[in-house]
């Protein structure tokens, strides 16, 4: 550069002598025109002499900065340890840097999905970065925009440090021991529950190396890491079926329930996910594992046992205390129930309508909209007279129009309000409570200020029926009530053979008692021929999926839910069979799934891998813009990976 700048000045200080001495000649000695002609020559070839000189020197400065840029260029990639791909039109790789031959990689003429077939959405402009792992090395590839160029950056060590980092994070578990009542327990039973179900539990957990601490005698915290819960995720909670297995042999109930809380280093946070996880597994019934981590869908495992009965006096007493103290605030009531009513969320709005109006509380019960089943239907339209003369049956919109914010809105037979026949109520509703007798799902879309989710009631008609006696002694439940009632938990339990224990028949008796005839329910369940038909239909379209289970799945043709219903409960009679399927279009426009068990098989598990829900013994789903096919393909697929971890035993997570 110096070089160019003593030129250029040289260059200017002669055009300027040449031009003074120009003047000089021709105003001075008045020489003939033709020498200052022969100066213009010289002058003009001297300039072309200097300029070319010029341009070569910039030419040659140009080149070293090239050469100087191309040095720094080469340095920066390499210790930035970067690598550059460029391919053609065909995905031919053209260029490759020498940032691959010093990983010992040369694919120079190759197609890069042939290399890397992992690419293949990068490729399609579908994504601009993706981690590739090549000779255990991992590394950052980004697709340059507008050019076939991709930029590759070896990031092992951050990749491996971020592992790192995950196996460590703080993992916070509780273990509870359901079932476990020391009270009503004899020295016996203690004594082999302590020495074949919790050493082994303990010992489980050492082998592991998490750290254990015993609150009291039914529950454990647990403290662990990413690593070690990773570990243990992988043995599928094996100590589920242990416990299981054990307490069967001893002849006792006890199970173990576990929640894990993750993905935060704020043990506070973790501590209250872990309180509601355990909570949430309890509610659902025990025996299972329930899991969640931060910003993450709840995964749950096992939940292989149908939920024990475990009711006591003075639960039912507190519960019954609650609802009453929040309807004598309430300025009125509003009764729902969940799409395609049936018998038992029919009983079940009756009897807490019959509570709340004891309590001298104006009470409405949704039924005009959201369908109800065509056999109750039928028996409401029996009973219109004695019903309507006491109970006030609205719509969705009428309720509307009374609820205020001091309304209480009950949700009987459900928890959801996707399910509910007032969806648009509930989003309005400041105060809700839910009783209901399923499942109850990981994440509530509802509000509710009380919960009453029992798993081992046989119906929401129990659930209420028990709560009667600890309210006013002056409830009326007539005689066409404690039909329905009855009807409700004859149809639930499928006539007292499934869900049916002591408090079954505790509340079958007290309906008796106001008048409930099993003769008259008995015929209020039977069917028209036609349903017999569709029924048949259903059940003739059955391939058996292994010796054990079987699938009917039939496209042609709709049906209502109770058929459907009704067909597994035909198929699951059978002798061989321990589990059954119905799969079909229903007559609302869905695609369904109903579900039957015998008790071996946890159809609930299954349905809610495919975001269903129900009982062990009894599940289904209903979704909208599917496709018999597609469903039969689903289920088919969850069956397999339900059956793969070794039948009835495997611990399955949704």
């Amino acid at each position: 550069m110096k070089r160019l700048r003593f030129i250029s000045l040289l260059s200017l200080f002669t055009i300027i002598g040449i031009l003074i001495a120009l003047v000089f000649l021709f105003f001075v000695f008045r020489m003939d025109v033709v020498i200052p002609l022969v100066i213009v020559v010289v002058f003009t070839a001297l300039l072309a002499v200097i300029f070319t000189s010029i341009d070569r020197i910039r030419s040659e400065s140009v080149k070293q900065i090239e050469n100087d840029l191309e040095l720094s260029y080469r340095e920066v990639l390499s210790h930035g340890d970067i690598g550059i791909i460029v391919y053609d039109e065909n995905y031919e790789i053209t260029f490759m840097s020498e940032f691959f031959s010093r990983h010992d990689m040369d694919h120079l003429g190759e197609k890069v999905l042939n290399w890397l077939p992992e690419l293949q959405d990068m490729l399609n402009n579908e994504a601009n970065n993706q981690t590739v792992i090549i000779n255990e090395e991992k590394f950052s590839v980004r697709k340059i925009d507008k050019a076939n160029v991709l930029t590759f950056k070896n990031i092992t060590r951050e990749y491996d440090l971020d592992r790192k980092l995950d196996d460590i994070s703080p993992v916070l578990g509780c273990l509870v021991y359901d079932n476990y009542d020391e009270s009503s327990m004899s020295e016996d039973e203690l004594s082999y529950i302590n020495t074949n179900i919790k050493v082994p539990v303990i010992d489980y957990f050492k082998s592991f190396g998490v750290v254990y601490n015993t609150l009291r005698n039914n529950r454990m915290i647990l403290i662990l890491n990413e690593e070690i819960f990773e570990k243990i995720r992988a043995d599928r909670f094996s100590i589920l079926n242990k416990v299981r297995k054990v307490s069967k042999e001893g002849n006792t109930d006890v199970t173990i329930s576990m929640a894990f809380a993750r993905g935060s280093q704020n043990y506070e946070e973790l501590n209250e996910i872990m309180e509601n996880l355990l909570d949430l597994a309890l509610a659902r019934g025990g025996d299972q594992v329930v899991v969640r981590k931060v910003g993450a869908d709840t995964m749950f495992y096992g939940g292989t046992s149908e939920a024990r009965e475990k009711q006591s006096k003075t639960k039912l007493r507190v519960t019954a205390n609650s609802i009453k103290d929040l309807i004598e605030r309430s300025s009125n009531v509003i009764i729902v129930g969940h799409k395609d009513m049936d018998a038992d969320c029919i009983g079940s709005a009756l009897c807490m309508a019959n509570i709340a109006m004891s309590l001298d509380r104006k009470t409405c019960i949704v039924t005009k909209t959201g369908n109800i089943e065509p056999m109750i239907n039928d028996v409401l339209t029996g009973y219109a007279k004695e019903l309507e003369e006491k109970h006030r049956f609205v719509s969705e919109s009428q309720a509307v129009d009374v609820l205020n914010d001091d309304t209480l809105v009950i949700m009987v037979d459900h928890h959801s309000a996707a399910q509910s026949n007032s969806p648009n109520l509930l989003k309005q509703a400041k105060r809700i409570i839910i009783l209901d007798h399923h499942r109850r799902k990981a994440d509530l879309d509802v509000m509710a200020m009380m919960l009453y989710i029992e798993a081992a009631a046989s119906s929401a008609t129990e659930l209420v029926t028990e709560l009667l006696p600890y309210f006013s002694k002056n409830i009326e439940i007539t005689y066409e009530e404690a039909n329905i009632m009855y009807l409700g938990i004859l149809i639930d339990t499928d006539h007292f053979r499934v869900r049916t224990g002591s408090r079954t028949f505790d509340v079958a008796k007290v309906l008796r008692s106001y008048g409930a005839d099993p003769m008259v329910c008995d015929e209020l369940a039977q069917e028209p021929y036609g349903n017999v038909i569709e029924r048949s239909r259903l059940i003739n379209a059955g391939k058996l999926y292994k010796n054990d289970v079987i699938v009917a799945a039939l496209d042609e043709g709709t049906f209502s839910r109770t058929i459907a219903s009704q067909a597994c409960d035909a198929m699951i009679k059978a002798r061989e069979i321990e589990a059954a399927f119905v799969i079909c279009n229903s007559d609302k426009g869905e695609q369904i799934i109903s579900s039957r068990s015998k008790g071996k098989i946890n159809v609930q598990v299954i349905m809610e891998k495919m975001h269903g829900g129900g009982h062990m013994t009894a599940a289904g789903l209903q979704v909208f813009d599917s496709s018999v096919a597609k469903l039969e393909a689903e289920l088919l697929k969850n069956l397999d990976e339900y059956f793969k971890g070794g039948n009835n035993e495997s611990n399955t997570s949704d």
